[in-house]
C-alpha cells in the first residue's frame, strides 16, 4: 500500500489529450442534459455524489481504457480482494472557479487524473503536485488540499476525480447519517 501517495503517468492520456479533451466536453453536455436544468445547473464537480463519470463517457474507447486502468491501479494500491467501490466525477473549471481548501475525508483513497489541468498545481497539506495532462495522482483520504492557478488560463481546466470506500466506510457514514453517494461502482 501507497505511503503518502501515488504519482501514475499515463502516456496514452497525454498522447490523445484533444480526444480525450473531446469526450470530456460530451461527457459534460451529457451532464447538463441530464442534470443541470432540473436541479438548477449544478456543477459536475458540486454534484458527484449523483453519478459516476464512467456513465457519461459510454461509447468513448480512450476513457473505458482509463477506467479499466484506474480499478486496476486501485485494487493493486488496495492490496486486498474484499469489495471496493469507486466513484468519479468532473471537474471542469474556467480560471475563477478552481477548487478552494477541501477534503474527502469519508473514504479509503481519494485522487485525480489531469486530462487538461492548465498550469495549475495541487497543494496538499504537507506537498504540492504540479498537474500535467496524464498524471494520475491518488493518496490518502482526508488531506486538505486546492488548486492554485499559475498562470492564468482561457478555456476549461478539466480533471476526474475519485473516491474509493470499502465496505466499512459506507457503513461508517450509514451509521454517522452522512449522505451516501449514489454513483459508486465496483472495484
Amino acid at each position: 500500500m501507497m505511503k503518502n501517495y501515488l504519482l501514475i503517468n499515463l502516456d496514452y492520456v497525454k498522447n490523445n489529450k484533444e480526444k480525450f479533451i473531446e469526450n470530456a466536453n460530451l461527457a459534460h453536455q451529457r451532464f447538463e442534459f441530464n442534470y443541470g436544468k432540473p436541479f438548477n445547473q449544478m456543477s459536475s464537480t458540486w454534484f458527484y455524489r449523483y453519478y459516476n463519470l464512467s456513465t457519461l463517457t459510454v461509447g468513448c474507447p480512450l476513457y473505458h481504457k482509463l477506467f479499466i486502468d484506474l480499478q486496476r491501479i486501485i485494487r493493486k494500491e488496495a492490496n486486498h480482494n474484499k469489495p471496493l467501490w469507486y466513484q468519479c466525477w468532473l471537474n471542469f473549471h474556467n480560471e475563477n472557479e478552481v477548487l478552494k481548501w477541501h477534503n474527502h475525508p469519508h473514504c479509503l483513497f481519494h485522487g485525480y487524473i489531469n486530462i487538461d489541468p492548465k498550469k495549475t498545481e495541487t497543494e496538499f497539506e504537507n506537498y504540492k503536485i504540479t498537474n500535467k495532462t496524464g498524471l494520475l495522482y491518488m493518496g490518502k483520504a482526508g488531506l486538505l488540499h486546492r488548486v492554485n492557478v499559475l498562470s492564468p488560463f482561457q478555456g476549461k481546466r478539466i480533471t476526474i476525480a475519485f473516491d474509493v470506500v470499502e465496505e466499512q466506510h459506507i457503513k461508517n457514514n450509514m451509521k454517522n447519517n452522512y449522505d451516501i453517494n449514489t454513483g459508486f461502482m465496483p472495484v
